[in-house]
C-alpha cells in the first residue's frame, strides 16, 4: 500500500551539521505545536512538581531509582539580590565565629566550625565518614544542598579576603591567617560529600550526584588555594585532588553500568497496552539532559577512561549520547515483540521513536548527535508505518478483490460483506491503541485513510449495481477511520 504522510513529509528532513550542531526544525523546536503527554516541557526528568517526577519513574524498580530526589536536579539560579542578603548575613556570622581561629584562641574550634557550618545548612558534612555512608535516597537533596552552600561559602571567602588585605598591617595580617584557617577546616569538611558520593553503589542517580560535586569542587577549590597561597602539597589541595580522582573513577564506573540499566532485566516492563510511548524513554532522555548539564567534569569522565578495561567508554559525549538512545531504542525493538496484535508492535514503536526523535532534536542533546541521525529515525518511522498498514489494512484492503456477489472459497460471502466485518473487526481491535502526538496521530489517520478510502471508492464505482447500505458511504467511512488512535 501507498504511505500518504511519512514522517519526513511531517517534519521535515532535517540533517545536523557537524560543524554548527544543527538546529531544531521549526515544527519540532516549538513544545506547543506536538507532545506526548499534554506537557510544554521537554524536560521530563526534571519537573517542578516532585509529584509528576514520581508519576514518571513509578514504573521503574525501587532497587535502581528509588533513591533519586527530583529536586536534586534543577539548576541553582538563586536570584542576584539573594546572593547578596545571603553573603551579607554570613559575613556578619564570620565575625563572631573567625577568633576561634586565630593563632592565640584557647578553645576548641569544632564547635565554632559546626556553627559556621550549620549556618549554610551543611552542618551534617561533619558526621560523615567512611564508616557512615550517605543515605541514598537524601543523595539528591544534600548535594544540591551542598552545591549551594561551597558557591556561596567561596563568595564569602573572597568578600572577605579582599576587605582584610588593605591596608596591611599586623592586624590585618592575623585576621588574614584566621581566615586561612577557617576556609581550610571548612573545604576539608565540605570534602568529605565528595568520598561519601563516590562511594556509594553503582546507580543512574550516583553518576548525576557525581558529576553535580565534581563540577563545584573542580572550580572552588582552585580558587581558594589561589587565594590563600595553599600549594600543591596543602592538606585541602591534595584532598580536593583526591577527590576529584575518586569522584572521575567512580563516575566511570557508573558510565560502563548505564548500558546495563536500561536494560536491566528488573524492569517490571508493562508495555502500554495500547501502543503508547514508554515511560523510559521520558525518563532516559531527560536522564542524557541532566547528565550533560556538567559537560567539563563528563569530559575528563570519559577522556582517558578506556585504559586497561574490558568495557570501553565512548570517546566523547556525542558518542556516549548517540550509543545510549541506540541502547534504547534496541531494548524497545526487543520488548515490543510481547504486542502479539497485528500492526500494534510497528505502532508502539513508531510512537517511541517518534518521542525519542523530539526530545532529542528539541533539547541541546541536538548537538552532540551525528549528521544523518534525525533522517535515519525519520525513514525508520517510515518503515513501521508501511508494516502497520501492510499487517492491518492490507487484509481489510484485500477482500475488495473479488467479483460482487461471488462467493469466496473460505469466507462463504461476497466481498463487500467481507470488507464490512474486516473493517468492524480492525477498528474494534485498534480502538484501544494510541498516537499521543497529534502531528503523528493526524498523519497515520490520513495515511490508513488513504489507503483504504479509494480502495472502497474504487470499487463502488467500478460496481454502481451494489447497493450500499445505510452507514456505509465512503464519506461515513472517513468519518469512522478519523477516530482512530485516540486510545
Amino acid at each position: 500500500p501507498q504511505v500518504h504522510s511519512t514522517p519526513a513529509a511531517m517534519h521535515g528532513h532535517h540533517e545536523i551539521s557537524s560543524s554548527s550542531g544543527g538546529s531544531s526544525p521549526t515544527s519540532l523546536s516549538d513544545p506547543s505545536v506536538d507532545s506526548d503527554d499534554g506537557s510544554a516541557t521537554t524536560d521530563e526528568y526534571c519537573p517542578d512538581d516532585p509529584r509528576e517526577f514520581r508519576r514518571h519513574v513509578s514504573f521503574f524498580s525501587p532497587s535502581v531509582l528509588a533513591e533519586v530526589d527530583p529536586t536534586s536536579f534543577r539548576p541553582i539560579t538563586p536570584s542576584f539580590s539573594c546572593v547578596l542578603a545571603g553573603v551579607d548575613k554570613h559575613l556578619q556570622r564570620m565575625v563572631l565565629l573567625l577568633p576561634a581561629f586565630s593563632a592565640a584562641a584557647a578553645a576548641p574550634r569544632a564547635d565554632a566550625l559546626r556553627q559556621w557550618l550549620a549556618g549554610f545548612d551543611v552542618g551534617w558534612v561533619l558526621d560523615m565518614d567512611e564508616r557512615r555512608s550517605l543515605p541514598r535516597r537524601e543523595v539528591g537533596r544534600r548535594v544540591r544542598a551542598w552545591a549551594q552552600a561551597l558557591g556561596t561559602m567561596e563568595r564569602v571567602f573572597r568578600h572577605r579576603h579582599r576587605e582584610v588585605r588593605s591596608p596591611v598591617n599586623d592586624a590585618a595580617a592575623a585576621e588574614l591567617a584566621a581566615l586561612g584557617q577557617l576556609a581550610a577546616e571548612s573545604a576539608g569538611a565540605m570534602l568529605r560529600l565528595a568520598g561519601s558520593v563516590a562511594a556509594l553503589g553503582s546507580s543512574p542517580s550516583k553518576l548525576l550526584a557525581a558529576l553535580d560535586v565534581h563540577a563545584p569542587v573542580s572550580e572552588a577549590y582552585p580558587g581558594l588555594a589561589r587565594m590563600f597561597s595553599w600549594p600543591p602539597s596543602h592538606p585541602v589541595s591534595a584532598a580536593s585532588d583526591a577527590a576529584l580522582a575518586g569522584l572521575v573513577d567512580a563516575s566511570r564506573r557508573c558510565v560502563r553500568d548505564l548500558r546495563a540499566f536500561i536494560r536491566a532485566p528488573q524492569y517490571p516492563w508493562r508495555m502500554p497496552q495500547g501502543g503508547e510511548v514508554h515511560p523510559c524513554v521520558g525518563f532516559w532522555m531527560g536522564y542524557l539532559r541532566c547528565m550533560l548539564r556538567n559537560r567539563v567534569s563528563l569530559y575528563f569522565v570519559l577522556a582517558g577512561g578506556n585504559a586497561d578495561s574490558d568495557s570501553p567508554l565512548a570517546p566523547d559525549e556525542g558518542g556516549l549520547v548517540t550509543e545510549l538512545i541506540s541502547c534504547l531504542e534496541a531494548v524497545l525493538e526487543e520488548k515490543s515483540a510481547a504486542l502479539a496484535f497485528p500492526g500494534l508492535r510497528h505502532i508502539f514503536m513508531l510512537n517511541n521513536t517518534s518521542a525519542i526523535l523530539r526530545r532529542a532534536v528539541r533539547s541541546d542533546l541536538s548537538m552532540l548527535l551525528p549528521p544523518g541521525w534525525v533522517l535515519a529515525r525519520e525513514e525508520r518511522m517510515e518503515g513501521y508505518i508501511k508494516d502497520y498498514l501492510q499487517m492491518s489494512w492490507g487484509p481489510v484492503v484485500s477482500r475488495l478483490d473479488g467479483k460482487p456477489g461471488a462467493l469466496n472459497v473460505l469466507r462463504r460471502r461476497n466481498p463487500l460483506s467481507a470488507f464490512y466485518l474486516a473493517l468492524e473487526n480492525t477498528c474494534i481491535m485498534q480502538g484501544g491503541w494510541k498516537v499521543p502526538s497529534p502531528a503523528l496521530r493526524a498523519a497515520l489517520r490520513r495515511t490508513v485513510s488513504g489507503n483504504v478510502v479509494p480502495a472502497y471508492r474504487r470499487y463502488l464505482g467500478d460496481h454502481p449495481e451494489v447497493e450500499v447500505p445505510a452507514g456505509r458511504t465512503v464519506e461515513e467511512l472517513e468519518n469512522q477511520l478519523s477516530e482512530l488512535f485516540e486510545g
